[in-house]
């Protein structure tokens, strides 16, 4: 009978009004957070049941499929890292390894990407780094600036006290990119080398395609 107390004394409140406070606060949270990070199409496919396809899509799963390519066969010219930092641990940061290659293509070979804080995710590139052999670390520092170098700086010279890199390898140069423009100015035309073939995937990158398989130009960035 105890657990039907709160509705027989409640019966015009919902369900979830009739949880302790904390329940509702972080009930509350949750859909302050939903309502924020939510667009059209997950609405049709969480809300409605009904999902939609990714139509308008800069890059479709078709084109995705068709730049895998597992061949050996070209030479790197020029291997860099790029990190795209996120602002804190619930964010995800962006960690990417590739190189430009002797076919005159830029073949993306990892995906490190994950929610990360930001000693985690200048751990994760100063390793792909190391483990790529990396010239150059492209680093978006628009959050962070300055701040964003000393991570991976930092992170750098730990890993090599931990012995996990070795202490005679140079520490790559860091090249600091500044976004000036918004996420559709700057993924067009990276969507556009890939209809040309001028980008391929070495391997199946699920996370990764899936985001430019679905993110629209009318989504948030």
């Amino acid at each position: 009978m105890s657990n039907l107390t709160p509705i027989m004394l409640h019966p015009d409140l919902e369900p979830w009004e009739r949880q302790p406070k904390e329940t509702q606060k972080r009930h509350a949270q949750f859909c302050t957070y939903r309502d924020h990070t939510s667009i059209v199409r997950d609405w049709h496919a969480l809300a409605q049941g009904d999902p939609q396809p990714a139509e308008g899509a800069l890059v479709s799963e078709e084109l995705l499929r068709l730049i895998r390519d597992q061949d050996h066969g070209v030479t790197p010219q020029k291997i860099a890292a790029a990190v795209d930092p996120s602002g804190g641990g619930r964010d995800v940061a962006g960690v990417i390894g590739g190189y430009l290659g002797d076919d005159k293509r830029v073949w993306t070979t990892h995906d490190r990407s994950a929610a990360m804080s930001s000693a985690e995710w200048s751990t994760a590139a100063s390793l792909l780094a190391y483990e790529t052999n990396a010239a150059v670390i492209y680093v978006e520092w628009n959050y962070g600036r300055d701040m964003c170098v000393l991570a991976i700086r930092t992170s750098w010279e730990r890993l090599q006290e931990e012995g996990v890199i070795p202490k005679h390898v140079l520490m790559p140069v860091i090249d600091p990119v500044r976004a000036k423009q918004g996420k559709l100015l700057r993924a067009e035309p990276v969507a556009q080398q890939m209809v040309q073939d001028r980008v391929r995937l070495r391997g199946v990158f699920t996370d990764l395609e899936h985001e430019w398989s679905h993110w629209m130009p009318t989504d948030r960035d």
